[in-house]
């Protein structure tokens, strides 16, 4: 029986983290910087199983830009337990399981949302909600909006990576995966992704639910719109 040793087990847990994740410098679509990080916070004794070797780990990716300040704005994280089967060599034979079990993707806030500060508004003027720097009163709409789009940018990028990955072990069930992708890009980059200008991001969904139903191979006529 194949032992793996503890510095065995986590190059085999972090070779299918690096397949997974895209780490290192990222590039937005707007051409601004964000980085991925990510550590590795425990991995469970592998277990004996009639394929090979099933080994469940848990990990935090972590995305920072260069708009990200502390400690109103830290890095957007997700934590990830999943399973995966691999032979006597430690090569990938299935994935079992992939679930998020923690993120701050929904909760954090950097700055109040606030209105333009008037106390009346003309007739003809629609208010526009802002974001304002709480210790100088600056308003930095455009530095948010920008920051949320990289994020968001390479959150659909990864969203799209996992379905991509897969789609590659699993091709009979290609078009589940594409309808289960699709609507996550939707939910993720969808309604109120970037509080006050929720719109901006709408070019961004629909690009990169193209790119998905291109890297899966499904038809125009087969998409959903």
């Amino acid at each position: 029986m194949v032992q793996f040793d503890r510095d065995e087990i986590r190059n085999i847990v972090w070779k299918q983290i690096e397949k997974d994740e895209s780490l290192g410098e990222q590039v937005g679509g707007s051409g601004h910087l964000g980085h991925v990080d990510c550590i590795i916070d425990g991995v469970d004794e592998p277990r004996k199983v009639p394929e090979g070797w099933e080994i469940t780990y848990r990990y935090t990716v972590s995305v920072t830009t260069e708009f990200t300040i502390y400690p109103d704005n830290p890095p957007r994280e997700n934590g990830y337990e999943k399973t995966i089967v691999v032979d006597e060599r430690g090569d990938l034979i299935k994935k079992l399981r992939s679930e998020i079990i923690s993120s701050n993707w929904e909760t954090i806030e950097p700055f109040d949302f606030t209105d333009s500060g008037k106390d009346t508004v003309d007739n003809d003027e629609v208010p526009v909600q802002m974001v304002v720097d709480l210790e100088t009163g600056r308003d930095i709409t455009g530095e948010y909006i920008t920051q949320r789009l990289v994020e968001l940018g390479i959150l659909a990028d990864k969203i799209i990576q996992n379905a991509a990955s897969d789609a590659e072990a699993h091709p009979e069930n290609v078009r589940m995966i594409y309808e289960t992708t699709y609507w996550e890009i939707h939910e993720k980059l969808g309604t109120g992704s970037i509080g006050p200008a929720t719109a901006v991001a709408s070019g961004l969904m629909t690009e990169k639910k193209e790119e998905l139903a291109e890297i899966l191979g499904i038809k125009p006529d087969d998409r959903i719109y």
